[in-house]
């Protein structure tokens, strides 16, 4: 049975963590810390959040310390990586899954943080949330109004069930469909980089959320090749596609023609299952703070993305 973490309530700790790479511009401490106290929050840094170690945020046993520190800290009622980048997957095999399931709480972040997000569901039993990471998208001047928003809603009011998400983006249907399941997934990077390991998530019937940054539409297309060839699109029941971010131009300029919505089109081409790209839960401005692990409607046809299960308590 699935763990649900508590919501938050002002007064509350949040604790932000550098599991992954690390942290470029050091000037955003002191908003990010801001920010969060004026919304009626303690704010607590991990030990090591701000170290620095070529592309990593310091040494692994220091982030895996923080991290595992920071789920055993009653005091700490939820916590915001700092950032991705590049390192949770150094960090995996040396988790207790046990102690992050003995002490459930709000864990948020994407794109690298995908390879913890969905092992926390999967090895832990608990609800993760892919959403905006807390120097990134709460340190930076302008604050994104539907990341605020959407993220307040989802982890401090907790949104009635059922709840619809809206979504700001240009929306394309690939497949049209109506399903239902588990919402799992994240960065595609992060995902294929997983794949043949004990830590890629069982995807039987689930719906798939899928997303990327600065690749070339080449890349994407191995990538999306290699979900394929391993069995994955016809195991989940359906893909949603965030936004494939800042791609790498071609030095052909008929390949820069193309768009992803062509390739995935091509790739998915003859499946029965739901797939609609462009929801706003990727590295574009706009993130919606998604429970992991709980059950969703998904409508690629006319989109709607609904939380029809409970996600906190």
């Amino acid at each position: 049975m699935l763990i649900l973490p508590e919501k938050l309530k002002k007064g509350d700790t949040i604790g932000i963590i550098s599991p992954a790479g690390a942290v470029k511009d050091e000037n955003l401490w002191k908003p990010t810390i801001k920010y969060f106290e004026n919304k009626g929050y303690k704010v607590k840094i991990a030990s090591h959040a701000g170290d620095k170690k070529a592309y990593l945020a310091g040494k692994d046993a220091d982030r895996l310390s923080d991290l595992i520190n920071f789920f055993k800290d009653d005091e700490i009622k939820a916590i915001i990586c700092s950032r991705g980048g590049y390192g949770t997957f150094r960090l995996l095999e040396k988790i207790d899954w046990e102690i992050i399931r003995n002490n459930p709480k709000i864990f948020v972040g994407y794109s690298d943080i995908t390879a913890l997000l969905n092992n926390f569901v999967e090895k832990s039993g608990i609800v993760a949330f892919h959403g905006p990471l807390s120097l990134s998208d709460f340190g930076v001047e302008d604050i994104n109004k539907y990341t605020e928003e959407n993220f307040w809603k989802i982890l401090e009011e907790k949104a009635e069930i059922p709840y619809s998400f809206e979504n700001p983006l240009k929306y394309e249907c690939i497949i049209p469909g109506k399903t239902q399941g588990v919402l799992m997934g994240g960065n595609l990077a992060v995902l294929c980089g997983l794949l043949g390991t004990p830590y890629f998530p069982d995807l039987t019937g689930k719906i798939l959320l899928l997303e990327d940054i600065g690749e070339p539409l080449y890349k994407i297309d191995r990538m999306l090749m290699q979900l394929k060839l391993s069995g994955v699109f016809e195991k989940v029941s359906g893909i949603l596609f965030g936004e494939f971010t800042a791609i790498v131009e071609s030095e052909n300029p008929d390949i820069n023609k193309l768009t992803p919505v062509d390739i995935i089109k091509e790739l998915t081409e003859g499946l029965n299952i739901s797939i609609g790209y462009g929801f706003a839960a990727s590295h574009g401005a706009q993130k919606a703070t998604l429970p992991l692990g709980v059950k969703y409607n998904f409508d690629s046809a006319d989109f709607k993305l609904e939380i029809i299960e409970d996600y906190l308590i």
